[in-house]
């Protein structure tokens, strides 16, 4: 009996391998019957209008300001999308600016903001001067708190009329002067120093005595005569003239010697704290490309202050992205070292993610010269 108790045993455990062999090779036929049980379906996005009267002169705005039209609906769709995906890929970075408020409670996406406008004066032609009125027309207001995108963004005429605003409401009227002037600017999120973010220019040069310093007074030259004077024999010593000249020289090279350890000494003393939040600060700028405008090196432009700053500046710390009226980039670059490093050419998908995709900026490639 114990020998026959023992078999079934034995075969009954073969019978139970047999069957979990048989279940863990599912045939195709059960496998895609499996797979057509999965039910996949495209998330509905749900674009919230809230309007709020947040302005006191929320009634004059026009209804533009008020609700989206269905193109403006459609690519708040879009944005929501590209953010979904974003998130998904890329955990680790921060929000991207895509569709904040309005100043009367409305989602709109960023690039719909921006306005390319030419304004009837012409002073306003050019870059610096578009950059110097916007920094003195517009009073400033510090993002609070400073590691947080804003939630809200006004257009470039609202901004005109409260006089101020912060860092984003600078870039965006400053981005649309210039692109109505001809230039091939963009908005860009990112992250800068203490003093770009806060405004703080204590320790840099006065702009009046930096101009006053590179104005260069030209010698008129004096036209040679036919008929002159000649002037007296020299009777000094060519070498004392030679071992005086040398002398002033070393004195001179003392000199510059002291001044420099002077102002290396004084740098030193007015040397900022460390910045707790320091590669965190968010802030906005503007890039302006080579190309157009006969602009012959791509550079930032600061909308605080309206000072330029070549792009391998060590105050730009950093760039999430880049946007202009009519598309949206994100970097994909790495920012360790700073933007000294960082490509441009945002037509290279490899270094520049697209929101929108057109053929507005192709591959850079050099024209063959014939």
């Amino acid at each position: 009996m114990d020998e026959n108790a023992e078999n079934h045993v034995e075969q009954t455990d073969n019978k139970a391998e047999d069957a979990e062999d048989n279940e863990g090779e599912l045939s195709v036929e059960d496998l895609r019957a499996e797979l057509e049980k999965i039910d996949v379906q495209v998330p509905e996005v749900e674009i919230l209008e809230i309007n709020i009267q947040q302005d006191e002169n929320y009634a004059e705005f026009p209804l533009s300001y008020k609700e989206n039209t269905n193109k403006e609906k459609l690519i708040l769709a879009y944005a929501e999308n590209f953010r979904r995906q974003y998130v998904h890929l890329y955990r680790d970075r921060k929000p991207l600016f895509l569709n904040p408020v309005n100043e009367c409670g409305v989602e709109k996406f960023v690039s719909t903001t921006i306005r390319p406008t030419l304004l009837p004066f012409q002073a306003l032609y050019d870059y610096d001067n578009c950059a110097e009125f916007v920094a003195d027309y517009l009073e400033f207001q510090a993002l609070d708190p400073p590691v947080d995108l804003p939630t809200q963004l006004v257009s470039p005429t609202t901004a005109l009329k409260r006089q101020k605003g912060n860092s984003f409401d600078f870039g965006t009227l400053l981005c649309s002067l210039l692109l109505g002037a001809g230039y091939d600017a963009y908005c860009v999120s990112g992250y800068a120093t203490r003093e770009i973010c806060l405004m703080d220019q204590t320790r840099d040069i006065c702009p009046l005595l930096k101009k006053k310093g590179e104005l260069k007074s030209e010698e008129k030259k004096k036209e040679a005569r036919k008929y002159q004077v000649k002037p007296p024999k020299d009777l000094r010593s060519k070498f004392e003239l030679k071992m005086q000249a040398r002398k002033e020289a070393e004195e001179e090279a003392r000199a510059v010697e002291r001044r420099k350890e002077e102002e290396a000494r004084i740098s030193e003393l007015e040397k900022p704290k460390p910045d707790a939040l320091h590669g965190l600060r968010i802030h906005c700028w503007v890039l302006v490309l080579s190309g157009k405008r006969e602009v012959p090196d791509s550079f930032f432009l600061e909308p605080l202050t309206g000072n330029t700053y070549p792009t391998e500046d060590d105050k730009f710390l950093g760039i999430e992205s880049v946007w202009n009226h009519q598309n949206y980039w994100v970097n994909m670059q790495d920012c360790s070292n700073g933007c000294k490093d960082l490509s441009f050419d945002l037509g290279d998908s490899s270094k520049w993610e697209y929101l929108l995709h057109s053929s507005e900026k192709p591959s850079l490639e050099i024209p063959d010269v014939e």
